[in-house]
This record gives C-alpha cells, sequence and structure tokens, in this order.
C-alpha cells in the first residue's frame, strides 16, 4: 500500500509509528507544514518514510490517506478524497461543524461504498470491550444512568497551540470519545439531545468556550449525562459511571470499581487504549481484505450519529 499521512503532530507520529511497522504498507508519503521533530529512530529505521514540505507534491493514487491534521483542515482533505474515492481514517473529529458534516454527508450519499473511519480510540480499550459485552448481555439491566467526564488538564495547548482557533469546540476536540464511548458500550446510537455550553476560565484566549455538557436520552437505554472542562487544574483523565437497577462500574481515571454483581469480570482489565494507534491496524487489515469479526473499528453510520449528537441534532441515516 501507498499511504499519505497529513500531519505530523503527536497524534501524526503516533500513527505513523502503525505505518512503519504495518505488513501491509509500502511506502508513506508525509506532509506537514509545522511537524514535531521526527526522531532519529523513526528516519533511520524505516526507508517507507519520505517528507515532503508542499502537500501538492504528493498528490497521486493512494491506497489510503491518514488524515491527522489540526481539527479545522481535516474537511478540505476528507471531501478530496472522498471525490477520488481514496479510503481514509481521519483523526477525531472527522469534521468541525454543521455545515461541513451537512455538505460530507451529501457527498457519501453519492459515495455510497465508500471505505473510511475515525480514531474514536476509547473503543479499543480492553476494559470498554468488555463492558459492551456485559452490558448488551443485561448486566446492567434493563435501562441505565450514565455519567461521564472528560477533564482535558491541559490548558497550555488551547493557550498555545492551534486549538486556539476561534472555532474550537470542546465537545468535538474532546467529549466527543465520551458520546462516542456511551453509545458503542449500550450499542444505542439514537437519542434526544440537549447540550449546554458555558466559559467557566477567566484564562487566555477569552473566546473559547472551555465547558460544555451533552445530556442523551433514549426510552431504549436511559440517560447520560456527559461534560467536559477543558480548564480544570487537573491531570489529564477520563471517567465514566453506569448505575443500572441490577449492576454499578464507575471508572475514575485509571481505577475501575464495580457492584458485587460483577465481580470479577473485569479483572486486570485497563480503561486506557491499547495504543492511539490500535484502530489504524484493525482498518488497514479490513482495506487489505483480512476478515474480522472484531466491531470495535466505528462504521460511518456511528460515526455521523455520534456527529449529529455533538452537534446537538437528533441523528439520521446516511441512506
Amino acid at each position: 500500500m501507498d499511504v499519505a499521512l497529513l500531519g505530523l503532530g503527536k497524534s501524526g507520529q503516533a500513527l505513523l509509528e502503525e505505518l512503519i511497522h504495518n505488513e501491509f504498507v509500502d511506502t508513506i508519503y508525509v506532509f506537514d507544514p509545522n511537524p514535531l521533530p521526527l526522531t532519529s529512530w523513526t528516519i533511520e529505521s524505516s526507508k517507507k518514510v519520505q517528507v515532503f514540505q508542499d502537500v501538492f507534491s504528493i498528490l497521486h493514487p493512494f491506497d489510503l490517506v491518514v488524515i491527522a491534521s489540526p481539527d479545522h483542515l481535516h474537511y478540505v482533505d476528507l471531501m478530496q478524497c472522498i471525490q477520488f474515492g481514496i479510503p481514509t481514517f481521519v483523526e477525531k473529529p472527522y469534521v468541525s461543524s454543521r455545515t461541513e458534516l451537512d455538505r460530507i454527508t451529501d457527498e457519501l450519499k453519492r459515495n455510497p461504498q465508500y471505505q473510511t473511519t475515525c480514531n474514536l480510540v476509547l473503543r479499543s480499550s480492553p476494559l470498554f470491550r468488555q463492558v459492551r459485552s456485559e452490558f448488551l448481555k443485561g448486566a446492567f439491566g434493563s435501562q441505565v444512568f450514565i455519567e461521564g467526564k472528560y477533564l482535558y488538564g491541559r490548558w497550555n495547548k488551547v493557550m498555545n497551540g492551534w486549538r486556539g482557533h476561534e472555532n474550537y469546540s470542546v465537545i468535538l476536540g474532546g467529549l466527543i470519545h465520551l458520546v462516542d464511548l456511551a453509545c458503542f458500550l449500550t450499542g444505542n446510537f439514537d437519542y434526544e439531545v440537549s447540550i449546554k455550553t458555558q466559559r467557566i476560565t477567566s484564562k487566555e484566549p477569552k473566546y473559547i468556550t472551555d465547558f460544555a455538557q451533552v445530556s442523551m436520552s433514549s426510552s431504549a437505554t436511559g440517560f447520560c449525562s456527559l461534560t467536559t472542562d477543558f480548564s480544570a487544574n487537573v491531570d489529564h483523565r477520563r471517567d465514566i459511571s453506569i448505575f443500572g437497577d441490577l449492576a454499578n462500574l464507575e471508572v475514575r481515571g485509571e481505577e475501575v470499581d464495580s457492584s458485587p454483581e460483577l465481580l470479577g469480570r473485569f479483572d486486570g482489565l485497563s480503561p486506557a487504549p491499547e495504543s492511539k494507534r490500535a484502530l489504524l491496524s484493525g482498518f488497514i487489515s479490513k482495506l487489505n481484505g483480512v476478515d474480522s469479526s472484531d466491531n470495535t473499528t466505528p462504521n460511518i453510520e456511528e460515526i455521523l450519529k455520534v456527529l449529529n449528537i455533538c452537534l446537538g441534532k437528533a441523528s439520521y441515516n446516511i441512506d
């Protein structure tokens, strides 16, 4: 496979590691106008990598384009790839506004066989894959209350980097992980949605809203209250709890507690993703015809529904 990687920030370099080691990838064409320094190991250990200073220098038929550029730049490259029929693996969020989502959805309707996914990587956590299995077997009860907190704890990255863009969304940039996780765990992506946002911090930049709450209600699975605080003075972490009438589970960072009914079912399982690049490996295997029963990698229907939730609109199908 010839693969283009757009973006060499922290996420891009993690995805580059997967591309270097992946048995299906022959050549990697990399572009970033302001890349983080590549490690000497990356440069010296792989003859696969070719770094370009101009994105137009690498526009030729690819087998896959990996989009790891800043959020607000995803749309242009993604739209071009869909029109050319080049599969894409996109860092979250898939796109960054309602207008972009509507246009991408229309384009995908015109290209129903298009292959794409989004790096909603919490799905790859060993713990959450097992939680999903238990939930779908009814271990928590008929309906549940899910409470989640995404505490960013790295406001300096908003102050000093591309996240300081005036249209940056803390929901699409962070809380989307918990929105997707709640849908993934319950197997339900159709909710009534309410969103509240508020400015809490006195820190610069003044135009970024740092707090948001997404409330999701479903007669099938229950209620979710998910919040994010990007300026909280804490270490970066994700908390999520599931309260049902049969059993409970609470995850606080790396700590996992469950009610006696679930004793032993989650022992030794980490809530952290296996790696930043876990979903990329599976998607490349799928593109190369490797059969897998794994349901972890999000399909386009799930991606669009999660984005609609994050943008405050009831989900709709791509069909």
